[in-house]
């Protein structure tokens, strides 16, 4: 771990597994791809998302790589796959992007979860799992979340988890022929 002159991280060292009673959240690799594929196939996720689903076992390949793998490698952000404990299968994803380290300390947190896994209290574990991780030991002062409105469960996580709702991005995303809104939230260190 490498931190600036604040203490404040600027890069990981060794990949962080984190666990809580119920989950592990670790490292995604390439033999991930299968479940990349599936998962952000499922039509919620890709609506909510509003990113297309790979086409094929190749395209979720780059797409790991890209949006799972690399950013750990080039200290951009990190994303772990999640898993409950006992099993094999990951239930879904949940990462940090958009890491500014300078400036500004904060990070945008993103998540998803496979549909059978939704409801069951497993994204509040994981997510203050991250948080967590991001306040103590990244030393952010700020973690953004931003959600499409419709996205009820994902609103009601954030407030849950003490997340303050900052505005409304109107229009903000272009997507299959419409502009979409973003909710976005944020929550402090201090908070």
């Amino acid at each position: 771990m490498k931190t600036d002159e604040t203490g404040r991280m600027v890069e990981f060292g060794e990949f962080p597994e984190l666990e809580t009673k119920r989950l592990v959240l670790r490292r995604m690799t390439l033999a991930d791809a299968g479940f990349y594929l599936r998962h952000f196939s499922d039509p919620d996720i890709v609506e909510l998302t509003a990113f297309d689903a790979p086409q094929n076992i190749d395209k979720a390949r780059q797409e790991l790589l890209e949006f799972c793998i690399k950013p750990f490698e080039e200290s951009k952000g990190i994303r772990w796959g999640i898993v409950l404990k006992g099993e094999t299968e990951l239930a879904g994803t949940i990462g940090y992007h958009q890491w500014v380290k300078a400036g500004g300390y904060h990070a945008r947190v993103g998540y998803d979860l496979v549909a059978a896994y939704r409801r069951r209290g497993i994204m509040t574990d994981a997510l203050m799992a991250v948080l967590r991780c991001g306040f103590e030991t990244m030393r952010l002062n700020k973690v953004e979340a931003c959600t499409d409105p419709r996205n009820v469960a994902s609103i009601r996580l954030l407030e849950k988890l003490g997340f303050h709702q900052d505005g409304v991005l109107r229009e903000n995303t272009y997507y299959h022929g419409r502009f979409i809104d973003e909710v976005v939230f944020s929550l402090l260190a201090s908070e």
